[in-house]
């Protein structure tokens, strides 16, 4: 796993003078790539690449990478589980190679199937290319958006970079912020599709490869892999019900087995959970040595918590297994720490033990394999079981409102009436929004910000991406549109972005099975009444893994695993919280209402109500105004 920056210009690159510019830009993201560093320069091409070793340790994995006959060059980050079975199919065409390395295998199948490549690439990844024969560079991101790029485009460059902070210090043109993202962040907080809480900078999509023209610069952004292409399930392709579920338990075993493969130690984040599970029990069939698992618990939940759960799983397949738990009290500065790595104020509070295991089990291994996509692809969400029963519970709404509304006006009373007035939404793309968020409509989360800020964004829709979702997948049925929407928002925009950048943090790879290309593919051409049945979530990967996961974790109460940020609020963190407001308002920053936010404050801390996950968002969005002031002010 690597970190990549790069840029192109229309005038020829003095190497002296950008060179600085690359290795700060390389410097900066250091942490995702310890173990070597490389850059290329070319007329008017950059490309620069940080490496953390993980197959073919040696100096033949260099990068950037170039092809020597071609002189085609990529700097490349991820890793593509099926490199041997294109290395072969190469190999018969009559490529020669001089590395083990899969990064070899996309230059020069690049040379021999150009874009038609990408489709063939099974894994995580985000490149790229200079094809010097069509005077092109062209980056591409995965499927699922498991690997991160960014890019920004001006009128002499263009720049490409995992990370933000290795564009703000590859180009000198001053950084904005973007205010467009706003009500969408108050939501979520987080930014879906291409923008960002930059003017300028977007998101590769993924699934997408950019092609720029370096003769002129004009650029072309084309989709190589969508869901809605996906070809429809049928009963007679499908088979059995029973088919189907060997299938899925064959394809879910032969992604573990496959996304072992590694010159370095592996181990699994093992939370207890059926997702995590199956991983550690497949893993532990294949893997060469013990296998090492991890779990993490926290220091006030009083033995309610996951752990027993995933301590029986370690001891059935006789893993290594340790436990980290995790304290309030020593939060600040990890809260702190992960604003910096995100470059946003990113609000998945999940993002505090990932980076802290990772810290743990850094020189420990390398590799982890974790649960993520499991619950997009088999219908693992509440809100799944919610949407499949609709027809069942509308006609009750009415007297459910009423109902509540005689209850006391506590945490719980809002909680419920936050949850009917997501259930009453007119509209599919409404009703899929507000099922993602604990916000209400009613209470404008934007109410955080200051009245002049609000009078600037009170005209853009919230929900706009899940208006394209909808519009996009309308031909599915409900559940089945949830899902597909989930894969192309949350997904990349939460949980795949929180899991990058806090692990790489730790220069720490993750890998996730459940997004490999045969299994989702097929899942996902399945019938959502398959994946919820008889208003069971996950049914079907529970039937595939009966007999392999023990019967307390595949059929046992979840307890769940969720990152307490509502009680650190209340106590161990909420002096940070205070001590960021303090600080704004002394700046003078008319960004927010602090009023409005004080008055949170003090209905969270006794209990009125439950506002933890807008007080969380505006604690990581305060660090983060704090650090950006300039581009705040310079908005205003």
């Amino acid at each position: 796993m690597c970190g990549i920056v790069g840029f192109v210009t229309k005038e020829g690159i003095d190497a002296q003078r950008f060179e600085k510019q690359l290795d700060n830009a390389l410097e900066s993201i250091s942490y995702r790539g310890p173990d070597d560093k490389g850059k290329y320069f070319q007329q008017n091409i950059a490309f620069g690449q940080v490496r953390l070793s993980i197959l073919d340790l040696s100096s033949a994995g260099h990068q950037p990478m170039r092809e020597k006959n071609l002189n085609n060059v990529i700097t490349y980050n991820g890793e593509v589980y099926n490199f041997m079975e294109i290395r072969d199919e190469l190999i018969q065409k009559g490529v020669k190679f001089e590395s083990s390395t899969d990064t070899e295998v996309i230059l020069k199948g690049y040379n021999i199937f150009g874009v038609d490549l990408f489709p063939k690439l099974n894994g995580m990844y985000a490149f790229a290319i200079y094809d010097s024969n069509k005077n092109k560079v062209i980056i591409v991101r995965d499927r699922f958006g498991i690997k991160p790029l960014h890019y920004r485009i001006s009128s002499t460059a263009v720049y490409f970079a995992s990370e933000i902070k290795s564009l703000v210090n590859l180009s000198e043109e001053e950084l904005r912020l973007n205010t467009d993202v706003l009500p969408q962040w108050s939501y979520y907080g987080s930014v879906f599709g291409e923008d960002t809480f930059y003017q300028g900078i977007q998101k590769l999509l993924p699934g997408h490869y950019m092609e720029i023209d370096l003769s002129s610069l004009v650029t072309a952004i084309h989709s190589y892999w969508l869901p809605e292409n996906i070809k429809p399930f049928t009963h007679k392709s499908a088979g059995s019900q029973e088919g189907i579920v060997r299938n899925v338990r064959v394809l879910l075993q032969k992604a573990v087995h496959q996304q072992l493969v590694s010159d370095v130690p592996v181990g699994v984040f093992l939370s207890g959970g059926i997702d995590s599970s199956a991983i550690t029990a497949f893993a532990s069939q294949k893997y060469g040595s013990k296998l090492k698992t991890y779990s993490v618990g926290f220091d006030f939940d009083k033995g309610v918590n996951e752990l027993p759960k995933a301590k029986l799983v370690a001891e059935k397949f006789g893993t290594d297994h340790q436990e980290l738990v995790i304290s309030g009290y020593d939060l600040a500065d990890t809260v702190q720490k992960l604003v910096e790595h995100h470059d946003s104020p990113f609000s998945d509070a999940a993002n505090i033990p990932l980076l802290l295991l990772g810290e743990k089990v850094k020189g420990d291994v390398k590799v982890i394999l974790q649960g993520d996509g499991g619950d997009e692809i088999f219908a693992g969400y509440k809100r799944y079981q919610t949407l499949a029963t609709k027809n069942y519970w509308k006609p009750f709404l009415p007297f459910v409102q009423f109902a509540n509304a005689l209850t006391p006006t506590n945490a719980s009373h809002f909680a419920r009436k936050r949850y009917i007035n997501a259930l009453k939404s007119k509209d599919d793309a409404t009703l899929m929004a507000l099922l993602l968020t604990s916000e209400d409509r009613e209470l404008n989360p934007c109410r955080i910000f200051s009245k002049s800020l609000q009078s600037k964004i009170v005209n853009i829709d919230p929900f706009a991406e899940f208006v394209k979702c909808d519009s996009r997948f309308s031909d599915k049925d409900l559940v089945q549109k949830m899902l597909y929407t989930d894969t192309q928002l949350i997904l990349p925009d939460i949980f795949l972005d929180k899991v990058d950048r806090s692990t790489m943090a730790a220069s720490i790879e993750v890998r996730v099975p459940f997004l490999e290309n045969d299994l989702t593919e097929y899942v996902m051409s399945l019938p959502s009444s398959i994946k919820v049945k008889r208003g069971q979530k996950k049914w079907l990967l529970k039937q595939a893994l009966k007999g392999i996961v023990p019967d307390e974790i595949l059929f046992g109460a979840k307890t769940g695993f969720g990152v307490p940020f509502h009680y650190w609020l209340k106590g161990a963190l909420y002096e940070l919280f205070n001590d960021f407001l303090s600080m704004l308002e002394s700046q003078g920053s008319d960004f927010l209402d602090y009023k409005e936010i004080r008055t949170m404050m003090a209905e969270h801390k006794t209990g009125q109500r439950n506002h933890g996950f807008t007080l969380w968002k505006t604690l990581n969005l305060m660090i983060w105004l704090v650090k950006n002031e300039k581009i705040t002010h310079e908005t205003q």
